[in-house]
């Protein structure tokens, strides 16, 4: 039987939060782990509040306004996304296992 990962080949094994809680370390089953920046990854969201319903909409976040952001909880989404709530209130993003696979490391 072959395992369905959504549109990716490779699933989180595990997530943990490193360097002082401002990295988030993802080690997936491929044996590959990413390892994300907090700020970068707020400045990342994709949702609509964020990146508006068309470019010209969007609030062009960048991750030096997020220094210090924390995350306050992070909850799977089915099978293909978390969703993260952010210190700053923030709670409408979802990040999908895609994103975070092929996001480029930060640290």
């Amino acid at each position: 039987m072959v395992q369905e990962h959504s549109s990716i080949e490779a699933f989180p094994l595990s997530l943990e939060l490193t360097d002082d809680d401002a990295v988030l370390e993802i080690v997936w089953d491929d044996g590959h782990t990413s390892r994300h920046q907090l700020d970068v990854l707020r400045a990342s969201c994709c949702c609509a509040v964020c990146q508006g319903h068309h470019p010209s909409q969007s609030l062009n976040l960048k991750a030096d306004e997020f220094r210090g952001i924390r995350m306050t909880d992070i909850a799977p989404v089915g099978r293909y996304a978390y969703h993260i709530v952010w210190s700053d209130g923030h709670d409408t993003g979802i990040y999908t296992l895609k994103m975070l696979r092929e996001l480029k490391n930060s640290t």
